[in-house]
């Protein structure tokens, strides 16, 4: 068994063997169906208060466009139950890959889990191989006497189970942690909003999820920065987004205000590569620009 990826069905002893055979062969053909939309669900009151400046939804953004996902939507919510049921609920039924972050921690207002469970009519059920994963692997350790603490621990190890179709999975995707990711519906994967973990996590999932991306929809971008205002260069861009159109390929300007310079971004599918290249150099001669690589054009992000 692979040491990147390390998943496992959560087992109810209240399912019958007739729906523990129907969830294996939803989970399967699940598991291989092909993934394009993505969509990101931050939870916390901590964000929505400016307390914490939100990094997830940018890291993930970043990865979806580096592994040929298309990041559809970024929501922003309160720790309230019925907003994290109803986002949860729409967004199953619109994007392929979803991921939420925040609100699993051991305090009153860590209510991911219960609400996700609640949207989906799942029971919480203490989950013993994550219990055990945070007595080996866990850094703090608390007075087992202090049952206040152990209770508000568990809280952290007490995780949607699935049933009927809604097959949930609990995935350790790093060997080091016992953080688990849970699975709900095949789509939705909850996260810690600590961005380390995160990051760390989400990462560890590449090798469950990259292969179910087609490598044709992975995109490509291409920078021109230019000395041009953008009042200036507004209508050639016009035209040629209307002549990109046909090719599904994105223009876009973006001003480094302190640098006094515009960068123009177009962006599209590898097949469409030459004629992107090909609206780079006019972009050069009509906007007096200069191709510019990606890391380059973030160093002007820092001016």
């Amino acid at each position: 068994m692979s040491s990147l990826l390390y998943y496992r069905r959560v087992s109810c002893s209240n399912l019958s063997n007739l729906t523990r055979t129907f969830n294996i062969y939803f989970r399967a053909a699940m598991s291989t169906y092909s993934l394009s939309t993505a969509a990101c669900l931050i939870i916390g009151d901590e964000v929505l208060n400016g307390k914490i400046r939100d990094a997830n939804s940018h890291s993930f953004a970043k990865l979806c466009f580096e592994i040929g996902l298309d990041l559809k939507r970024i929501e922003v919510i309160a720790d309230d139950e019925d907003e994290i049921v109803e986002a949860c609920q729409r967004m199953v039924k619109n994007y392929d890959f979803i991921v939420t972050s925040g609100g699993i921690g051991p305090t009153h207002d860590d209510i991911t889990y219960q609400s996700i469970a609640k949207a989906f009519n799942l029971p919480l059920v203490l989950h013993e191989e994550t219990v055990d994963r945070m007595k080996r692997l866990g850094r703090r350790r608390i007075d087992p006497n202090d049952a206040e603490a152990v209770k508000a621990q568990l809280r952290m190890a007490t995780l949607p189970c699935g049933k009927d179709e809604a097959e949930t999975d609990i995935i350790y995707s790093l060997d080091n942690s016992w953080v688990p990711v849970v699975c709900v519906m095949s789509k939705i994967h909850i996260l810690p909003g600590i961005p380390q973990l995160f990051n760390g996590l989400l990462k560890g999932l590449l090798p469950h999820i990259t292969p179910r991306i087609p490598s044709s929809q992975r995109k490509h971008r291409l920078l021109v920065t230019t000395k041009k205002a953008e009042s200036e260069m507004a209508h050639f861009l016009t035209e040629m987004q209307a002549r990109a159109d046909e090719f599904d390929i994105k223009i876009g300007s973006y001003p480094h205000m302190a640098a006094g310079i515009n960068t123009v971004s177009i962006i599209g599918k590898e097949e469409n590569l030459d004629f992107m290249n090909q609206l780079v150099k006019e972009t050069e001669q009509a906007l007096e620009g200069e191709a510019i690589s990606i890391e380059d054009e973030a160093k002007l992000s820092l001016t």
